[in-house]
């Protein structure tokens, strides 16, 4: 038996989700132990025939569990595990050694494991042990892992609530490639998923693999290079999908506290669903959208085009975009873009881009403070 026999998709998946988004555990019981039961925490929630069925709060570490498992499911992954007892083997040489894991999710790019920290309030936290026991075992947990899912990215997330994580555990996560979410980041995510549904799997996968690379992906467009304000910028047409894959938006969050200046609002849901619906109709935007490309220290590679228009500024070529997570940032159109997310248009249509290249933060802001104040608002009619 394989570990990929307790997972569930599909409706299945919907079906787990509905009960683990519950705040209670239910019960039945006979009716002579109802007194017992309430004296226990339990209270009455419906007479039936022969039994009553109770309800109690769940134990606070099965719920922050369970709102993990929640918001991995709203993001849209295909495969998770149905319930706490999740074990997966991490020794080739001995099947007999598992980690319990308290949160699987697979989609088509990547796998993630998730631990849960829950206290009561504030408390300080020692987690040298712990993260040092991960990474013993994440070489083996990733090997089994990529057996039944392969060709994916792997991450292990250590999620907190009421912890105050200490700067050298923050570190050492660091160093092993663990990943921390604490409230903020659980929290924003949460918020992200309510607006912009499976959308925000996209702004997820940068958070998470920021600088690594895209296998696969085919990153070079026809472009024209040019100079405004001077900045060298590139103007281009790129499909929506293709886009979506490298793009990240630095929503004012504490979560992205570390990307500060951060300067977007968060999408709201009304707005990108009429946006959605408009694109699904067959309306477009022949706006550019408005981004930097993060060459993570590199230098764009730009191949020149031949013949060029003698004495122009501009050149024509073939711009070689990065394949990696998180390497566009969106200064302008972040509803534009996430319209086209999970639009049958997304690959077969193309949007206007205008990229500069490695602008500062504080250039974003400006910029961004720029388009917005100049520019008249478009009728929505």
């Amino acid at each position: 038996m394989h570990f990929e026999d307790n997972l569930v998709s599909a409706k299945e998946l919907v079906k787990v989700k509905k009960k683990r988004n519950q705040p209670y555990i239910y019960g039945r019981f006979e009716p002579e132990v109802q007194s017992k039961r309430e004296s226990e925490g339990w209270e009455l929630y419906k007479v039936l025939k022969d039994q009553v069925k109770m309800k109690k709060d769940k134990p606070q570490d099965e719920k922050f569990e369970d709102e993990v498992w929640v918001l991995f499911a709203s993001l849209g992954f295909d495969y998770m595990n149905k319930d706490r007892h999740l074990e997966i083997p991490y020794s080739a040489n001995d099947p007999n050694l598992t980690k319990q894991i308290d949160v699987f999710a697979v989609d088509d790019e990547t796998i993630l494991f998730v631990e849960c920290k829950c206290a009561r309030a504030g408390k300080k936290a020692n987690f040298k042990d712990d993260i040092e026991a991960i990474s013993g075992i994440r070489t083996g947990l990733f090997a089994e892992a990529r057996r039944a899912f392969p060709n994916r990215k792997v991450k292990y997330i250590f999620a907190t609530k009421n912890y105050e994580v200490n700067e050298q555990d923050r570190m050492r996560m660091e160093d092993f490639g663990i990943q921390h979410f604490d409230e903020y980041a659980i929290k924003y995510f949460r918020e992200l998923s309510r607006h912009l549904g499976k959308c925000a799997r996209f702004q997820l996968l940068g958070y998470l693999f920021n600088g690594q690379k895209i296998d696969s992906m085919d990153n070079c467009v026809p472009a024209i290079e040019g100079k405004m304000g001077g900045y060298t910028y590139y103007s281009f047409s790129i499909e929506p999908d293709k886009l979506l894959k490298i793009a990240y938006v630095l929503h004012r969050n504490e979560a992205n506290s570390d990307m500060i200046p951060t300067y977007q609002r968060i999408i709201k849901k009304t707005r990108l669903r009429e946006i959605q619906q408009f694109i699904n109709n067959g309306g477009f935007f022949p706006n550019s959208l408005v981004i930097s490309i993060d060459t993570k220290g590199k230098k764009l590679r730009f191949d020149v085009a031949t013949p060029q228009v003698e004495n122009a500024i501009s050149r024509i070529g073939i711009l070689h975009l990065p394949q990696l997570y998180r390497s566009a940032y969106i200064v302008d159109g972040q509803h534009r873009l996430y319209g086209y997310a999970d639009s049958k248009y997304g690959s077969s249509n193309s949007i206007p881009v205008v990229a500069f290249e490695n602008l500062d933060r504080d250039k974003q802001v400006k910029l961004f403070m720029e388009i917005n104040e100049n520019q008249k608002s478009v009728s929505k009619r």
